[in-house]
């Protein structure tokens, strides 16, 4: 069993959705907290956007991200707010083996920004 096996099986017991403390580590990776759903699925490789739209929705709905005003960009982004729930994705990566910077497999998404 690979390690993002185990995050999904992680995510699986303690969400009900096998993606969310995957896309939950991915944002967590985001220096500045800022992000798009299209560069989290980015960096996510594997994942369908379709598995992530939810899940992220769910983050949103319970105040993790919020979303901020739209400006010249067709892009949504979303600010990641401060929450314990960030440590605890830390501590279940970690539970199941996999270090929190290691789950995120790809570029940090910051870098993939023109």
């Amino acid at each position: 069993m690979t390690g993002v096996d185990r995050l999904r099986e992680v995510s699986r017991a303690a969400f009900g959705q096998m993606h969310r403390l995957e896309l939950m580590l991915a944002i967590l990776a985001v220096e500045d907290g800022i992000v798009t759903l299209t560069e989290v699925h980015r960096s996510m490789s594997g994942v369908a956007m379709s598995s992530l739209q939810k899940p992220f929705e769910a983050l949103i709905e319970c105040g993790l991200l919020t979303r901020l005003p739209n400006g010249d960009s067709r892009s949504r982004f979303y600010v990641r707010n401060d929450s314990a729930a960030w440590s605890w994705a830390v501590e279940l990566s970690e539970a199941a083996g996999v270090p929190a910077l290691l789950a995120c497999r790809d570029a940090p998404i910051s870098q993939m920004r023109s």
